[in-house]
């Protein structure tokens, strides 16, 4: 073989090995390129997951702050252990002397009650009598009329 033709024979085989190459690196490219665009789909699906869930978070403290502020607002209207005691304590207080003036009216009312009884029952006596001295005196008067002397 002759200079001229090795040189054909080595040209020819760099040739090939450039188009290999080529090819090669265009299926890389691709491959980069199809890569690169699932990569930013990700991304931006990832990003959009990511939206959802900082929205979904706030929502939910949201309603955990609506939830502790309607406690606060609770607990404000509820009256402290201290003031309920000393208003139950002095309640009991004037119930008590209430009780204690009413009592004393109740022992008024009866002790008034029974000195009118004992009043009314003389009385009744009393006038029990007459009327039966009364009768007595009809019947006697009854008794000589029909007794002829």
């Amino acid at each position: 073989m002759t200079e001229s033709e090795k040189t054909d024979v080595l040209e020819a085989k760099l040739n090939a090995l450039r188009e290999l190459v080529d090819e090669r690196d265009h299926r890389y490219e691709d491959r980069f390129t199809a890569m690169d665009e699932k990569t930013g789909l990700a991304l931006t699906s990832s990003k959009e997951a990511v939206a959802k869930a900082e929205t979904a978070t706030e929502k939910r403290f949201d309603s955990v702050n609506e939830f502790r502020k309607t406690l606060a607002d609770q607990a404000s209207g509820f009256m402290p252990r201290q003031e309920y005691t000393s208003n139950h304590t002095a309640l009991q207080e004037k119930m008590e002397a209430m009780k204690q003036g009413l009592d004393k009216e109740i022992a008024s009312l009866r002790e008034s009650r029974s000195q009118g009884e004992g009043k009314s029952s003389g009385f009744s006596a009393s006038w029990g009598i007459a009327v039966s001295i009364t009768v007595l005196a009809i019947a006697l008067i009854g008794l000589l009329l029909r007794v002829k002397p």
